[in-house]
């Protein structure tokens, strides 16, 4: 006969046995709700990016079915993974786990803006404060290896470049093609240059002066470990596994990367063998052109991705500075569009306003300057007297200026712009758009403009 002891052994057994499978049950419960997620997800910004407007119910479904799982995973799941699960559709549909929503804005394009001249066939441009006064000072490589400096002689706010000095500092022509990145790769406090040629080498400029003065020791060939890559050698330097030094990003000519980590110090670089498009990232179509810069302002860095064609490819960074995970790639997202032929993007706050611009190099040699015209939610350019009411707003946005209005544009949280006004008008009707966070620009008759997120419920 069992002891009292026996039966209570036993029934803990069966309880635990029983915590043990309603708990797997959960866990299973929740992995496939989070599986789902991403789907429904993905399936919306498929139909956004698409423009299947026609799609609205089916729109309307997907985000209601979106909010129920985020609001079943809240408390399961924390805020950075919902976030990265999301993706840019957090956004889109209204959801927001911080103060501040993000989403870029590209302006349109002007050629060679603050002084800048035209380089002879192709413009491969990188931006480095290399005189030490605090702004940016441009370097461009051109097809037949000479590099065009560019000096600021304006300021963090206004810039204006210089006529270009050819091969200064010290520098050497590279042969065939100098694609340009500048990085601190010694430690000692100035930017040292890394030029990828034409025939996949790569030559390292030590910069052997100062700050305030450069100057650059003649070439070596590979250094530190680097094999050549493929024809059309595309170097990016970028800090990609938070180890405080340099790791290095190589695009070729079929549009593969090459990643080359750093496994030495921030004095002495050593570079891993290359991994052929890492953390999830895709060839782009026929020459791969990489530019880093945090687009989407979560503290990791995102990848933008210069093709043949003069498209861009975006990479959104969805892991962690620790560990980056890009997304599939979207084209020329945030009001992009496609440059002529051969786009070599370089990002830098030209403006100093703390989001990345962007300065995109064309065969021709013509540099097309895109501004980033991102702004905080509710925060209006002061231009001119300007009100935009009601926000959020259901179908009418009413909008309230001294200035005469010349043109009204809205955005998507993709940067695609869905509506054009150009005429003097005091509302904008909405009811076609579905709910989500939208960019409102105007411009007045005068070329002042002022920019606002609303959101439309």
């Amino acid at each position: 006969m069992n002891s009292d002891s026996d039966n209570e052994d036993s029934y803990r057994a069966i309880y635990t046995c029983l915590f043990k499978n309603i708990k797997r049950m959960t866990q299973n419960n929740f992995g496939r709700k989070k599986r789902q997620l991403k789907v429904l997800a993905e399936k919306l910004l498929h139909l956004v990016r698409y423009h299947r407007m026609d799609a609205g119910a089916q729109i309307e479904k997907l985000i209601q079915k979106i909010k129920r799982l985020v609001d079943e995973l809240t408390g399961v799941l924390s805020h950075a993974t919902l976030k990265k699960i999301l993706g840019v559709a957090a956004v889109l549909i209204g959801i927001s786990f911080s103060n501040q929503v993000s989403a870029q804005v590209f302006d349109t394009p002007i050629p060679n803006p603050f002084g800048l001249k035209s380089t002879y066939l192709f413009a491969m441009p990188a931006f480095a404060d290399l005189d030490g006064d605090g702004d940016l000072d441009l370097l461009a490589g051109e097809s037949y290896g000479a590099m065009n400096y560019f000096q600021n002689t304006g300021s963090k706010t206004n810039p204006q470049f210089a006529p270009p000095l050819v091969n200064p500092f010290g520098l050497d022509s590279t042969n065939l093609f100098a694609i340009p990145t500048l990085a601190d790769l010694d430690g000692d406090g100035d930017k040292d240059l890394l030029v990828g040629e034409y025939l996949g080498v790569m030559q390292y400029f030590q910069n052997t002066g100062t700050m305030l003065n450069p100057h650059f020791a003649a070439p070596m060939a590979n250094p530190f470990g680097l094999v050549p890559t493929n024809v059309i050698a595309s170097p990016a330097f970028a800090d990609l596994d938070s180890d405080g030094d340099f790791d290095l990003l190589v695009g070729e000519d079929y549009g593969a990367m090459q990643y080359f980590q750093n496994t030495g110090s921030t004095t002495n670089p050593q570079f891993a063998p290359p991994q052929l498009n890492p953390f999830g990232l895709d060839s782009t179509y026929y020459l791969a052109i990489p530019a880093f810069g945090d687009v989407d302002n979560d503290g990791d860095l995102d990848l933008l991705v210069g093709e043949n064609d003069g498209v861009m490819q975006y990479f959104q960074n969805i892991g962690t500075a620790l560990m980056p995970k890009f997304e599939l790639p979207l084209e020329n997202p945030f009001g992009l569009v496609s440059t002529y032929y051969n786009a070599f993007p370089a990002f830098a706050d030209l403006d100093d306003d703390s989001d990345q611009d962007l300065l995109v190099g064309e065969y021709y040699g013509v540099m097309q300057y895109f501004q980033n015209i991102d702004v905080g939610i509710d925060e209006l350019s002061q231009a001119f007297n300007l009100t935009l009411f009601p926000n959020p707003v259901n179908n009418i946005l009413h909008i309230d200026s001294e200035e005469e209005i010349n043109k009204i544009e809205i955005f998507n949280v993709l940067g695609e712009n869905i509506i054009t006004l150009e005429s003097q008008v005091s509302q904008v009707s909405l009811k076609n758009l579905y709910p989500g966070t939208y960019l409102v620009k105007v411009t007045s008759a005068s070329g002042h403009f002022a920019t606002a997120k609303i959101q439309k419920q």
